[in-house]
């Protein structure tokens, strides 16, 4: 069976989706299942947590399909 991008990460969101900053995780702040340094890296800026609740699906995107 064939996946397509937007399913292939449908499936991913559907376990990684969602804001959690845990203060036992070693990840810190993370959304979408990506942690704020992956994010900040990525942005190339630092994010607050107001930005990294603030992510979404289509701002994230880009960035699944490029690294993973």
């Amino acid at each position: 069976m064939k996946h397509n991008w937007e399913e292939a990460l449908a499936h991913v969101l559907k376990y990684e989706g969602g804001y959690v900053n845990h203060k036992d995780d070693p990840g810190g702040r993370t959304n979408l299942g990506v942690t704020q340094r992956v994010w900040e890296e990525w942005t190339g800026k630092a994010a607050d947590e107001q930005e990294m609740r603030s992510l979404t699906v289509a701002m994230d995107s880009p960035q699944y399909k490029k690294r993973y």
